[in-house]
């Protein structure tokens, strides 16, 4: 068996459409493993999952700046794809094929790939817990991973160079996720590969650097392909249905008429509680932030099972939740979540 190389250029709705389609095709058998280096054109604000578009984006100004806004299939924060600076990548590989490894195992093993591809680029990357990919204890890359039909996709980023005071234009930092002067602090926290490099890699150089690592990976052959005749089929039903429609980018996690928002600084990513109590009871929730959950509908199913629910008893019934199905916030035990979710409905 010989592994697949694509590598694409066009619209967010586009490239994030094949994300969920090659999970799919790659998961049933139908499609062999395949890498992936994509340029988003034009540029693009991603959205995490479980994220409100409105807290995390600065949406007039995205739009003026000529970014595309959507959301991705993954959990994670908003960032700012960069056309031919910050070129994304993708992994997609059979479960079956990766074992079966913890989340936490998974991310580890899988971030073999992109730390020695930057590493056939010149940079001396290593993975940093929970999900990052650092150079001298500074950021170079974000990861993701995203399990469904038997697939599973494992994304990120190359930083290769970055504007940073037009990023803080276009997303909302929340004061949580910062510490004191933080703002003037980003760009030490974060490097890129024309500061380590001294000049600016071309996608060429990191579509190869990606290939050789991915072919040391699996020990397949790569060879540069194209999408199939269902692979394509899937992803236009996925614009259509999804990627390409404003209530998936703007109404599918929008956090409006609740009387309680507690924001927390979590192990496993901010988290927004969202919350509306009359007479002791929990009427309606939802919890947004640049978590990671499995499957990544989990936090959806949450606010269904725990909604109506008075206020005594939600504590208990987030455990149960959890006991009963096989659902996973990557870095957030539920006790943690129970008590965040307890501690704001009694907030004033």
């Amino acid at each position: 068996m010989k592994a697949r190389l694509l590598v694409h250029r066009g619209p967010s709705s586009f490239l994030l459409a094949v994300e969920e389609a090659l999970t799919k095709s790659v998961g049933e058998g139908r499609s062999p493993p395949t890498i992936r280096v994509c340029i988003f054109d034009p540029p693009a604000v991603l959205i995490g999952f479980s994220q409100d578009v409105y807290e995390e984006v600065d949406v007039e100004e995205a739009r003026r700046l000529g970014y595309d806004i959507n959301r991705r299939p993954t959990g994670g924060g908003a960032i700012v794809m960069e056309r031919d600076l910050t070129p994304g990548w993708e992994v997609w590989l059979p479960r079956a094929l990766v074992g079966r490894k913890s989340i936490d195992d998974m991310y580890r093993e899988l971030s073999r790939i992109p730390v020695e591809a930057l590493r056939i680029l010149g940079i001396d990357a290593r993975f940093r817990p929970k999900n990052d990919i650092e150079v001298g204890g500074r950021k170079i890359s974000g990861t993701g991973l995203f399990e469904e039909w038997g697939g599973v996709m494992f994304c990120g980023t190359v930083l290769l160079d970055l504007d940073v005071s037009k990023m803080l234009r276009v997303l909302r930092i929340p004061v949580e996720k910062l510490s004191d002067k933080a703002v003037k602090e980003v760009s030490r926290r974060i490097v890129t590969a024309r500061e380590l490099l001294k000049r600016l890699p071309s996608i060429d150089e990191v579509v190869n650097a990606f290939k050789r690592s991915f072919e040391d990976f699996t020990g397949l052959e790569v060879e540069e392909g194209e999408l199939t005749e269902y692979e394509r089929r899937l992803v236009n039903e996925l614009i259509h249905q999804k990627y390409g429609r404003r209530e998936w980018v703007y109404e599918f996690r929008r956090a409006s008429g609740f009387t309680r928002v507690c924001t927390y600084k979590t192990s496993g990513g901010l988290v927004r509680v969202h919350a509306k109590v009359v007479n002791e009871v929990l009427e309606q929730l939802m919890i947004t932030g640049d978590f990671f959950t499995y499957p990544s509908t989990a936090m959806l199913d949450l606010e269904s099972y725990i909604k109506h629910t008075p206020v005594d008893a939600v504590r208990s019934e987030v455990l149960e939740f959890f006991r009963s199905r096989k659902a996973t916030i990557h870095g957030i035990d539920p006790e943690t979540l129970a008590e965040l979710i307890e501690k704001c409905l009694r907030s004033q």
